[in-house]
């Protein structure tokens, strides 16, 4: 994503309400590392698009997909797989 502009993004803390609500913790401030550049940072630091049927979070130093996240009827999809580490508060 060359230029990084993330045009038309939300900040992380969009996804505070839906995460809470899965996990019952507050998870805007827990640590995230990056599966491509290894960048440390809050998760109200990733860049969200909330365009389709989900949302998904991006690195703010590379572009990459870090997550991404649907509310479905009956359930909570969750794809992780951009997140090398995830440190939450306890």
């Amino acid at each position: 994503m060359g230029g990084n502009t993330f045009e038309g993004a939300l900040d992380g803390n969009v996804l505070g309400g839906l995460l809470g609500e899965t996990f019952g913790v507050e998870l805007t401030a827990s640590q995230v590392a990056c599966a491509a550049c290894t960048r440390m940072a809050v998760v109200a630091d990733l860049v969200v698009y909330d365009a389709g049927p989900g949302m998904v979070g991006r690195c703010r130093g590379c572009g990459e997909v870090m997550l991404r996240v649907a509310h479905l009827p009956h359930e909570v999809v969750l794809d992780l797989r951009g997140i090398g580490l995830l440190r939450v508060a306890v």
